[in-house]
């Protein structure tokens, strides 16, 4: 007869400590990998446009800015030539206090769940918001890996 005095541990709820452990380590890379990728991050304060590699632009605009946090929008813009190319739209939320970022909303998706039933009436995936803080830890990564560092401010542009 189990102890009632010992935790019962399922594989399950294992995994989800594990998920929650690994997720919690993404929004930690993120905000490292962020600072990388946009140096002067922290000092924004009005909507600008940074200059990338090649024709990439960046606008960055501060949503919202609290002691312990700021909420931005970025925009990734390519050149006219890459027309099949959307722009990339994510609004993310750093947390100053324990250096963690977070996507709030991707391409116009706002108010994301951490955890989804399926099917859901907008077909998210279980866990789509772990998946889009994922996607930002690899464009993340594509940025530093192509030296595609936001830090040269230039004029705003059209969309």
């Amino acid at each position: 007869m189990p102890d009632p005095a010992m935790p019962c541990f399922t594989s399950q709820t294992v995994m989800r400590k594990r998920r929650l452990h690994n997720a919690t380590r993404l929004h930690e890379r993120n905000f490292s990998k962020l600072l990388l990728v946009i140096p002067g991050i922290r000092d924004i304060a009005t909507p600008l446009c940074l200059q990338g590699r090649g024709n990439t632009r960046l606008a960055v605009e501060v949503l919202e800015k609290s002691k312990y946090t700021t909420t931005f929008s970025l925009q990734l813009q390519q050149c006219s030539s890459h027309r099949w190319l959307p722009s990339l739209h994510m609004k993310v939320r750093t947390y100053h206090d324990v250096y963690v970022a977070e996507v709030l909303a991707f391409q116009g998706h706002q108010r994301l769940d951490s955890r989804y039933t399926y099917p859901n009436p907008r077909m998210y995936h279980r866990d789509e918001k772990w998946q889009l803080n994922h996607f930002l830890g690899d464009w993340l990564d594509h940025c530093l890996r192509s030296r595609c560092i936001f830090r040269d401010e230039i004029q705003p542009i059209d969309a």
